[in-house]
């Protein structure tokens, strides 16, 4: 278990900032979804630095510390971190912190949020281990920061490969936004529903996932995104994505593009041409179409017409 410690460090000290053009640094910053802020950060083996931050906003986060730990003090409180820990933390706005990196290197993943932000993402709280409910609760009041269980095997595999997956640009995003969304499931998993927050949570889910799958259905030609589809049944991606996998046993996507070839098999056997059957079910070329009626149904559009009803 992480200790508080009362020890100082000697060590270079600087002001946070974004060292990624720095020798033997990587700082990466990407806004994901739901408002949320990640950041990679690696240092190789070298001289123990020091940095020094001020929140700018009333600040909820998380951190997963794959290699190395930190010495970290918090508003004058000072903690310990190890690798292979998960700790989670609050700021309100102006408040300061001041943390070392070790000599032999550092490879940590943060996931950061405003505090309104935070308590849209996690609006079922219950999914939260109680010692981060009550960090989140208090975030605009007091700094503090507390260790959530460990990482697992399989959570630290996922982290480490977030600093070498080869994906750029916009593939980079996606791939490291669904690692994220993996890690936070993973914490939430771990820890039990308290008595009687589980059937609450259950039904809530259902009914988000419900009105979700019926917006869908009525629009199949032109469906939302999914920021917009949560925004529309009074949720966050995140939790939108749960519920429709748990209650449909599919994601969003695999449901549309279902439904989608349903329909279309349904207008091609009532005579409609495969040309305008591609324009009613929300394709603009055809052979997108085509390629995709193929590939989720094995056989061609013009077939299933020539068959009849």
């Amino acid at each position: 278990m992480p200790a508080r410690t009362d020890s100082h460090h000697h060590a270079v000290r600087e002001t946070w900032r974004m060292p990624q053009h720095r020798a033997n640094r990587l700082v990466e910053t990407h806004e994901i979804g739901n408002g949320a802020q990640l950041i990679l950060s690696a240092f190789g083996p070298g001289e123990s630095v020091a940095f020094k931050h001020t929140e700018v906003e009333d600040t909820f986060g998380l951190g997963f510390h794959l290699l190395g730990g930190t010495n970290f003090c918090l508003d004058g409180a000072r903690y310990k971190t190890q690798a292979k820990e998960v700790w989670t933390g609050a700021g309100p706005c102006g408040s300061m912190s001041e943390f070392s990196l070790p000599e032999h290197g550092f490879q940590t993943v943060s996931i950061r949020f405003g505090a309104d932000r935070a308590e849209a993402f996690f609006a079922e709280a219950v999914g939260l281990p109680a010692a981060a409910r009550v960090v989140l609760k208090r975030s605009r009041e007091a700094a503090a920061m507390v260790p959530l269980r460990p990482m697992t095997t399989q959570a630290a595999a996922r982290l480490a490969s977030m600093f070498t997956t080869p994906y750029v640009g916009v593939s980079r995003r996606l791939y490291l936004e669904s690692c994220v969304l993996d890690l936070l499931a993973e914490q939430l998993s771990r820890e039990p529903a308290r008595a009687g927050c589980r059937d609450l949570l259950l039904t809530r889910h259902r009914r988000i996932a419900h009105a979700a799958k019926d917006h869908l259905d009525s629009h199949l030609q032109n469906p939302p995104t999914i920021a917009e589809l949560a925004r529309t049944v009074g949720s966050n991606e995140f939790t939108l994505k749960r519920a429709f996998k748990g209650s449909f046993g599919t994601t969003i996507f695999g449901y549309v593009s279902q439904r989608r070839m349903d329909y279309a098999k349904t207008l091609l056997r009532q005579g409609q041409s495969v040309s305008l059957v591609a324009h009613n079910v929300g394709y603009r070329c055809v052979r997108s179409f085509s390629n995709a009626f193929r590939r989720q149904t094995g056989c061609s559009p013009s077939s299933v017409r020539q068959s009849g009803p």
